[in-house]
């Protein structure tokens, strides 16, 4: 009885749950004093491995290749550059802050394509847009590389 005890208690504690259940990143769109500004999350495990590269290789300008080589934005049919200004890391996260660098207004249409991780079994990105006073949140993954969205 003592075993059974001691085993369910492993289990609901997380002891045996993997270390990763879903891997994912997450690329959060928002507004800021007429600038659109991105803050991404990356599992670093999961973007080391996929780029094979070190801890210590990840910076700005690894990261502007990467994003530059794996995504593209359009708002209103017209390419947006992303400048990343910021890499770091947290923990198991590299945390990411950049803008586009062109000035957009009235935004009616964004075309996403993404395929940052996408080596990686069961990975997602999940976009999130906060515009025009609106959240749209949007699922991507290895089957599903591009969004369109109409506001």
């Amino acid at each position: 009885m003592k075993v059974l005890f001691l085993i369910s208690t492993m289990f609901l504690s997380g002891v045996f749950a993997p270390v990763h259940d879903v891997p994912l990143a997450v690329f959060h769109i928002m507004e800021s004093n007429g600038m659109l500004e991105i803050d991404i999350t990356f599992d670093l495990e999961d973007f080391s491995k996929s780029l094979d590269v070190e801890i210590a290789e990840v910076n700005v300008e690894r990261m502007q290749k990467y994003l530059t080589e794996n995504t593209s934005f359009q708002f209103n049919a017209k390419v947006a550059n992303l400048k990343i200004s910021e890499v770091k890391i947290v923990r198991d996260h590299i945390e990411v802050k950049g803008n586009f660098v062109e000035i957009i207004k009235n935004i009616n249409n964004i075309k996403i394509e993404n395929t940052c991780l996408n080596n990686i079994r069961r990975h997602s990105n999940v976009m999130q847009i906060e515009l025009n006073d609106e959240t749209k949140d949007f699922r991507m993954h290895s089957r599903r590389t591009i969004i369109n969205l109409t506001y």
